[in-house]
Parts: structure tokens; sequence; C-alpha cells
């Protein structure tokens, strides 16, 4: 059985509301240091509220999760300015729909706005804390191991059961917008294998998640 993650550095991208909220929430019920990042934290009212109850292990940070330079700069920032010596956990959950139109209003940037965050936006996370040598096995931390989780969508699957589900207007359909949000979560999934495969050797587990429906804002 699996154990309970305690006492871990963990890192939850898109933390200020929906499921990236309730996951601050629980990993800090947990006894986990929880670094939560918002593109504005000032504005992440439940977060402040939250940090009252856990002064010293709930880090606020921003960053544009669809911006490869903000997130370079946040990465460096984690060692360099706040003294992140190593994270244990790395969920990537920061995610967008975004517009949700008929097939011929559909614009490049509604593909790109979905692309930037739900697919390119996880690996420039992963790729920029390994280069500030913060995840997995490190010379400050032989041995060390990590553990990367990406949260996916039930839009991003290619299944027989999931595309008969959006063709009789089911659970998938109702969401719409699933010509950018379901292929940005399918890259997202296809990503997920490689990096799995490619990161094995450095002690890092990584592996995709979809939570089922959750009512939130975006849904």
């Amino acid at each position: 059985m699996a154990q309970p993650i305690t006492s871990k550095t963990v890192v939850v991208t898109g933390g200020s509301r929906g499921i990236g909220l309730g996951l601050v929430k629980k990993f800090l019920s947990r006894n986990n240091t929880v670094i939560a990042t918002s593109r504005k934290s000032a504005e992440a009212y439940q977060l402040h509220e939250l940090r009252k109850q856990y002064p010293e292990r709930l880090i606020l940070t921003d960053v544009d999760t669809s911006a490869a330079a903000s997130i370079a700069e946040w990465a460096q920032d984690m060692k360099e300015a706040r003294g992140v010596k190593h994270i244990d956990v790395l969920v990537n959950n920061a995610g967008v729909y975004g517009r949700r139109p008929e097939l011929l209003d559909f614009e490049e940037e509604d593909f790109l706005f979905a692309f930037r965050t739900n697919s390119m936006g996880p690996f420039f996370v992963v790729q920029q804390l390994l280069k500030q040598e913060l995840m997995g096995s490190t010379p400050d931390l032989p041995g060390g191991t990590s553990l990367i989780a990406n949260i996916s969508s039930v839009v991003g699957s290619n299944t027989e059961k999931t595309v008969s589900a959006v063709m009789k207007g089911g659970f998938a359909y109702r969401f719409g917008g699933v010509w950018s949000g379901g292929a940005s979560k399918a890259a997202l999934n296809v990503m997920t294998t490689t990096l799995a495969r490619d990161l094995a050797p450095q002690g890092i587990q990584v592996v995709a998640l979809h939570p089922g429906y959750v009512k939130t804002d975006m849904t």
C-alpha cells in the first residue's frame, strides 16, 4: 500500500484555487513544506489565509507557467533567494481550458494558449528545476529521489471509451473546448511517459494523474 507523503518539500503549480488549492491544503495537513505558485500571489487570498495557519511551511511564489522565461527566473529564485535545497514532490497542476468556441470560430491563439500552459509549461518547470539541481539525485543529495505528478484530464484521453463519450455528448463533450484543451492534455500525457523513461536513472518518478470530475471555477 502506498504511503502518504509527509514531511517533504512539495511544489504545487496553480495552487491558488481549485484542485491546486485542495492539494496545498492536504499536503500542509500532512506536515509537508509547500511551495504554492500562482500568477499573482498577492491576490491569492485563500493562500494568504492558509499561511496564517502555516507560516513556516507555506511559501507563496509568483510564476507565469505559460512563459519559459518566467519559469527560469522562478526556478533560479527558488534556489538562490529562497534557499530551497531539494524538491521531493512536484505537482504540475496549473492548467487552462481557454476559450471554448465552435470549430469554425477557433483561432491560432486558442491552441497556443492551451499548449503553452498545459504542455510546454510543465516541461519547462521540470527542465528548469533540473538545471538548478533541485530534483532527484543531485551533487548535494546523492541518491535523492523525487516524484513528478502531471495533472491531466479525461479530455486528453484517446481511448475508445472516452471518444465514445465525446461522440455521444457525454462527460468530456460537456466541457467544450476539447480542440485545444484535449490536444494539449494528450501532449502532456505523451510527455509524461517520455520524462518517466528519461528521468528514471536520476531517481525521478513521473506520473500523470486524472483526478476525475472536480467542481471548480473551470468546470
